[in-house]
């Protein structure tokens, strides 16, 4: 068999090994997937809206989408998870047509001693000091509070009477998954004080997604990590998805996202779609918020599957997702399958993982159940 030499001629007779390396057919045969976080920035961010735009780092994040943003905490939360693929960002504005959404906190009875309340805002915590005195006085330290704890608490606050008023940064019904609660980790209330709480709610109007194709380009994005999870905002990246996995562009991709709401909520939305594409998964009612834990659960499944596409998840650690071991309920757990949604598994401490991540693909062409 006749070797074919770039270097070594054929003319060759003298004696001797003479080697030749060639390289051009090596290598690992992979490129650097890339992925995208497709959510809401507020006014201050200045990357422009509906334009694909290069995340550097999590400031940079903060920068291009507005510190606070639902972009910047997907950011902050995807890096804590993949530190490798390259990132990318869809920015949307806040519709103009948009409400925020709203929550209370009501001061009932005033605290007989000075203490510390720890109040928990989509599992970020705000420490309050707390002296005995009047229920407006209390209320006006609870809002002050909220506000000096940084963008990154994902509501701003105000008080009137005895009553902290919270508002959600973002317009739209992302505000409505906003958890709001006290002692998460079980911390003590100062005496005798009793506050109750209004959860978040009366969010509308989310941003419209707008041609995906035009936006998104020829970039082969792999994976989507989508903090806007409204039907409509769903159905549009499952028509997209579908679109780039068929002849001519074949760049498909798989977009996470995550449900925030009760079993009934879950499958009542779950059952209505089908979309081979897309996993949504179900927090419940825990602290999470539906955009970070997207982005977590991006950052923890991308890498994961890029090395084997048919790998088991369960099990894979979701770094800084906090619920409730009540969450593991087997009975619920199997129907949410059944119905198109992902679920996660939580561990006695609180900490989350993968049970089991599935597409929303759930209906042949004639409606009759398909379970591939």
């Amino acid at each position: 068999m006749t070797i074919t030499f770039s270097e070594v001629p054929q003319a060759l007779r003298y004696p001797g090994v003479y080697i030749e390396i060639d390289g051009s057919q090596a290598g690992l045969g992979g490129d650097l997937p890339v992925v995208l976080l497709v959510g809401q920035k507020l006014a201050d961010g200045k990357a422009p809206a509906g334009e694909v735009v290069r995340v550097s780092s999590v400031a940079d994040a903060e920068k291009k989408a507005g510190a606070g943003s639902m972009l910047a905490q997907m950011a902050e939360a995807y890096r804590a998870a993949d530190s490798t693929f390259d990132l990318f960002m869809l920015p949307y504005a806040d519709n103009p047509a948009g409400v925020a959404a709203t929550g209370t906190i009501t001061v009932t009875t005033p605290a007989t001693a000075s203490g510390t309340l720890t109040l928990y805002i989509a599992g970020k915590a705000v420490s309050i000091g707390i002296a005995p005195g009047e229920a407006a006085a209390t209320a006006t330290a609870i809002a002050s509070a909220i506000n000096a704890a940084g963008a990154d608490i994902p509501v701003t606050a105000t008080s009137d009477a005895g009553v902290v008023t919270l508002t959600a940064r973002h317009k739209g019904t992302c505000g409505n998954a906003i958890d709001v609660r006290l002692g998460l980790y079980g911390e003590p209330m100062p005496e005798n004080l009793v506050v109750s709480i209004a959860a978040m709610t009366g969010g509308t109007g989310d941003p419209l997604p707008g041609d995906l194709a035009a936006q998104i380009g020829e970039r082969w994005f792999r994976y989507v990590a989508l903090g806007i999870n409204d039907a409509a905002t769903l159905a549009a990246w499952h028509t997209e998805s579908r679109r780039r996995y068929a002849v001519p562009v074949q760049a498909g991709f798989r977009v996470f996202t995550a449900f925030r709401g009760t079993y009934e909520q879950a499958a009542a939305f779950g059952e209505t779609k089908n979309y081979e594409h897309i996993s949504d998964t179900w927090l419940a009612l825990n602290p999470p918020t539906p955009w970070e834990a997207a982005a977590t659960i991006t950052g923890a499944a991308a890498p994961r599957l890029y090395n084997n596409p048919v790998i088991s998840l369960e099990g894979t650690a979701l770094p800084g997702l906090v619920a409730d071991v009540s969450y593991n309920d087997f009975t619920q757990g199997n129907s949410l399958l059944f119905k198109g949604m992902s679920i996660l598994e939580v561990g006695k401490d609180g900490s989350v993982y993968v049970k089991r991540l599935i597409s929303m693909y759930q209906f042949r062409s004639d409606g009759s159940a398909d379970d591939a």
